[in-house]
């Protein structure tokens, strides 16, 4: 069973839930000023950039950008651009950069919407995705009989992700395992286990609730190579040799 908006909507309402937000909100931040810093991103200023995902966490994340050319992309009545992920009504390779919250923990097909946003990300384009983690307490809940959000769903795992933007040619940049702490109802606890997020281990890059991912579109262009040399109607180069088959039909 896939992830529900309104339910993840509910859950960034909680304690645990805004515990979660945070963490998300300075990991996104924390990738735009490093790689700002790096010049892997240009300025953010003049970018066109689509924010998709959970309306409460995207706004949150977007009330911090100082980007002029932000747009929530969703099909609720609050969106800037109302449209489905997997139909978006943008030309090929018009969009600098892409952040993804909850968006793909949504969808049916979540491969067929990463395909589409990698047909409306720009060349050298940006993106971001923030999901839940299955490798954490998370994937535990799932195992105990406790009524819970994150019982019987569907993940899309790091290394799944990694897989995609493998084979569309992305680099990942960073990747960002936050949160140790188990999603409990109870405040006392997540008092109590606040000390899962302090300095040592927020350094364990692993077994976080959620992960974020910042990647950047890779493109090849073909150069045609003129520099042949023609003698008696042969072109003199490089060739792989040729194969002879005997399973020929006589």
């Amino acid at each position: 069973m896939n992830f529900k908006t309104s339910e993840i909507n509910n859950w960034y309402l909680s304690r645990a839930g805004e515990i979660n937000q945070d963490l998300i909100i300075n990991s996104i931040n924390r990738i735009i000023i490093i790689n700002s810093i790096n010049k892997i991103l240009r300025p953010s200023f003049d970018k066109n950039i689509l924010y998709i995902g959970t309306e409460r966490l995207t706004r949150e994340i977007m009330d911090k950008s100082y980007n002029f050319n932000s747009f929530y992309v969703s099909n609720s009545k609050g969106a800037d651009i109302k449209a489905e992920l997997q139909n978006l009504p943008f030309q090929k390779s018009s969009i600098d950069r892409i952040v993804l919250i909850h968006s793909l923990e949504v969808e049916q097909n979540p491969h067929a919407a990463f395909r589409e946003v990698n047909r409306v990300l720009a060349d050298d384009g940006e993106i971001i995705i923030a999901g839940f983690n299955k490798t954490s307490f998370l994937g535990l809940y799932r195992l105990l009989p406790i009524n819970s959000i994150f019982k019987n769903k569907v993940y899309i795992n790091i290394s799944r992700l990694i897989d995609w933007m493998s084979l569309f040619s992305y680099d990942v940049n960073s990747i960002f395992n936050i949160n140790k702490i188990p999603p409990f109802k109870n405040n006392k606890f997540l008092e109590f286990l606040s000390f899962l997020n302090g300095n040592i281990f927020s350094k364990i890059n692993y077994f976080g609730n959620s992960y974020v991912i910042f990647a950047k579109k890779n493109t090849f262009k073909f150069i045609s190579v003129k520099n042949w040399h023609k003698k008696d109607n042969i072109i003199l180069g490089k060739f792989s040799k040729p194969v002879v088959h005997n399973n020929y039909e006589k």
